[in-house]
């Protein structure tokens, strides 16, 4: 279940025109929308062949743990914060750290994901470039606080 989320990664905007920080911002951004409308092939279409996590192991064991998360939950709403992004020297991998809010009800900002007793996670992913795209070669997770989540 939280593997597949750990995928959570789709392109949003033109990738040619915006820095590389940006490209990934907006695939966050894009991924938070795939989740949400529970999009299992808009979040395959940027996941690495060779995706690897320390769960499900492979990509494809990966998007059926996401899918059997879409099917036991009708709605998955998110709250994305990311607190780094680091780059390697050539601009072609990147790591990110994003924090992430899961709720079943509409949530618009952080202090309401205690009210929503929502699930608060870190994703700690691992990006490569992929021609003009990035693609999500692998992820790890653990619960996280609270705190991680103020703006």
């Amino acid at each position: 279940m939280l593997s597949s989320l750990g995928l959570f990664f789709l392109s949003a905007c033109n990738q040619d025109t915006n820095s590389p920080e940006e490209q990934i911002r907006n695939m966050v951004s894009a991924m938070e929308v795939a989740v949400e409308q529970r999009s299992l092939e808009s979040v395959k279409e940027l996941v690495d062949n060779e995706y690897r996590d320390e769960w499900n192991g492979s990509r494809r064991a990966a998007l059926r743990a996401l899918m059997f998360y879409f099917q036991g939950h009708q709605s998955i709403y998110l709250l994305t914060r990311i607190s780094n992004i680091k780059l390697n020297d050539n601009a072609n991998a990147a790591s990110v750290t994003v924090y992430v809010g899961m709720a079943g009800d509409p949530v618009e900002k952080s202090k309401s994901l205690i009210d929503l007793n929502a699930d608060l996670y870190r994703f700690d992913i691992k990006l490569k470039k992929d021609g003009d795209k990035w693609l999500v070669k692998s992820a790890r997770w653990q619960s996280a606080r609270s705190e991680s989540f103020e703006f």
